[in-house]
């Protein structure tokens, strides 16, 4: 691996930690991570919140592990830049 790549990991490894710490119920990080997944598939334009919904619900039931879950939310954050989705996750955990 070269150090770019385990830099790149680290930085992500360090967010999703960050992410555990603020100890969000598990239904706010299925939303969390459905809403940055359906981003980054619409060419970073938001989905509808119904979308989101529908996404959400799979990923809860889908019962991926919460710590997975940081990364997966950390690991979009990192790649895209954390400013432009953390605007709208702030929106939605006001809710």
């Amino acid at each position: 691996m070269s150090e770019k790549t385990v830099s790149l990991e680290q930085k992500i490894n360090i967010a999703a930690y960050y992410i555990s710490q603020r100890n969000f119920p598990y239904d706010k990080l299925c939303w969390m991570l459905s809403e940055r997944q359906l981003f980054v598939e619409n060419n970073k334009k938001y989905a509808p919140e119904d979308f989101v919904r529908k996404r959400a619900t799979d990923v809860y039931f889908s019962s991926t592990p919460y710590d997975i879950l940081c990364w997966l939310i950390a690991e979009i954050d990192i790649l895209l830049g954390k400013d432009a989705i953390e605007k709208r996750t702030k929106l939605i955990l006001k809710r």
